[in-house]
């Protein structure tokens, strides 16, 4: 006895559903692996950056000129100047590229 058109199309409908359910699952598990990543990362670069700085405090209190000191760290010389006026007057370093 086979079943009613009906029934067949509402079990497709749930299959369809369901499928679609489970794709929006596994993405949202890709999602957070990802944004786990990512904030590695940006912890990552906030330490680096952070390292980044003292060394050029500690390149610019030994005397090495400003534009070496910009060309060995790759900033651009605005950022680096920035970064030092900060830390004439005890800023910490939020802005800078790279």
């Amino acid at each position: 006895m086979s079943e009613p058109e009906e029934v067949l199309q509402l079990r497709a409908c749930r299959a369809e559903v369901e499928g679609i359910k489970k794709e929006l699952d596994d993405a949202r598990e890709q999602q957070a692996k990802l944004e786990e990543k990512i904030n590695g990362l940006l912890k990552k670069q906030r330490e680096a950056r952070k390292k980044r700085r003292e060394a050029v405090l500690s390149a610019d209190a030994a005397g090495v000129p400003r534009l070496r000191i910009s060309k060995e760290v790759g900033m651009q010389r605005s950022n680096v100047y920035k970064l030092l006026e900060g830390a004439d007057t005890g800023d910490a370093d939020t802005s800078d590229d790279s």
